[in-house]
């Protein structure tokens, strides 16, 4: 047994050791990636900042100081407006598709019903069906509904894109929960909403905040729809309030530019705040797949 233990404690050592070399490329590899990745975000900042004439001459580098250009997108490009807007739409719809997504995902995962594999399959057959393709039933839908020129004519579609891909994903994650903590709380009394709220959404926690991510991000930044249904001033988004915004700025580039920041700096927000969440939501899935 000695020799045994001396003749494997080199091979542990020699496993443990780690090339230098081998790890000061991996870390200039990660530098490189991370640049390439954080430099747009950093010129697109930088230009926000800038004179119109100093974007001209420098491009890559700042040389001036100008954080007049958010004053004048907010005031005069009414980019304050168009963000209201977009808040008020985006956090309606997440409430709309969370809720469905959650009852759906619950009822596909847990309770079973008969017939739910043969409704999952059809639901998931309607992924194929690109936007490009529902366009005119949307409209058509949401004309002879009455919601042409309100904030709903944004909402009810954007509520229904969303809503199959997180059902699929989420469904697979409330399979995997345990059924051994529904049972011990259906013994003590519980019913099925209140283990469902109590025991099971908690778990679900991660792969909730990651639908959340995503559907915020394809919401927040929907501009072919909006292009669409929305006519009144009143009622654009700032992605598509920013198409105003640009053929009124198109020589100024750091009040344009300005406005680009504003419209990124909510999904920046939103991710940073998720992100223990979406990690681990991320994690999660690639060790169930």
């Amino acid at each position: 047994m000695p020799q045994l233990e001396k003749a494997t404690r080199p091979a542990a050592g020699r496993r443990k050791k780690k090339n230098p070399f081998s790890h000061y490329v991996e870390q200039f590899v990660f530098i490189l990636l991370a640049f390439l990745v954080l430099y747009p975000l950093l010129f697109v900042l930088m230009t926000s900042v800038k004179t119109n004439s100093d974007v001209i001459l420098h491009p890559f580098t700042i040389n001036t100081f100008e954080p007049m250009n958010y004053i004048t997108a907010w005031n005069t490009g009414k980019v304050g407006s168009y963000l209201l807007n977009s808040v008020i739409t985006t956090v309606i719809t997440l409430i709309f598709q969370v809720v469905i997504i959650v009852l759906a995902a619950y009822a596909f995962g847990k309770l079973k019903p008969w017939g739910h594999n043969l409704l999952l399959s059809l639901l998931l057959m309607t992924m194929f069906v690109t936007s490009e393709m529902t366009t005119v039933p949307n409209y058509i839908t949401v004309r002879d509904m009455g919601l042409m020129g309100t904030r709903w004519s944004l909402i009810v579609p954007y509520v229904a894109s969303g809503l199959i891909t997180g059902t699929y994903i989420l469904t697979n994650f409330v399979r995997e929960l345990p059924k051994e903590l529904d049972e011990a709380a259906r013994i003590d009394g519980a019913g099925i909403f209140k283990i469902m709220w109590k025991v099971d959404l908690p778990m679900i926690t991660p792969a909730l905040a990651t639908l959340v991510i995503f559907n915020f991000n394809g919401v927040w930044s929907e501009f072919y729809w909006a292009l669409i249904v929305v006519k009144d001033e009143a009622l654009k988004t700032l992605p598509l309030g920013l198409i105003n915004f640009q053929s009124q700025f198109t020589s100024n580039y750091g009040v344009l530019t300005a406005g680009l920041v504003i419209l990124t700096v909510p999904v920046i927000v939103v991710y940073l705040f998720f992100s223990r969440y979406f990690i681990a939501g991320i994690s999660a899935g690639a060790v169930k797949g």
